[in-house]
């Protein structure tokens, strides 16, 4: 049988004084950065300029960003835009933007596993 975790279950005091970027904001980014932000996670979106998604996520109340400035304030960085975006986003807006002892976070490891993204190693990397 399934264990069901409930908001009781959780210890979100693991994210007090964390900074959290999510970069996307389709069917799971937004999910993702409400779900954190009405859990008072400090949380930002992170979108291209001009992205039709920008004034949404602000509708929602949640601050938005460039990718690249998101991923330099953030110290946890939560990637959810599709895969075949990704090595580039990442090699452009976010390497650049790493410090140690950031996450950098995936919905699933495709680009990971098939080494399209290769993170530093004093980065840690969680799905």
């Amino acid at each position: 049988m399934a264990k069901i975790y409930y908001n009781t279950d959780c210890d979100l005091s693991l994210l007090d004084g964390r900074k959290v970027a999510i970069i996307g904001y389709g069917s799971q980014g937004h999910a993702h950065a409400l779900n954190l932000k009405e859990s008072g996670v400090d949380v930002v979106v992170g979108l291209y300029e001009g992205s039709k998604s920008w004034k949404k996520a602000e509708e929602q109340g949640l601050k938005v960003m460039t990718s690249a400035d998101a991923a330099a304030w953030a110290d946890i960085i939560m990637v959810l835009i599709p895969d075949e975006l990704q090595a580039k986003l990442y090699k452009e807006t976010i390497e650049p933007n790493l410090n140690e002892g950031d996450m950098l976070m995936f919905a699933h490891g495709f680009n990971i596993h098939f080494n399209q993204i290769v993170p530093p190693k004093n980065v840690d990397v969680t799905m």
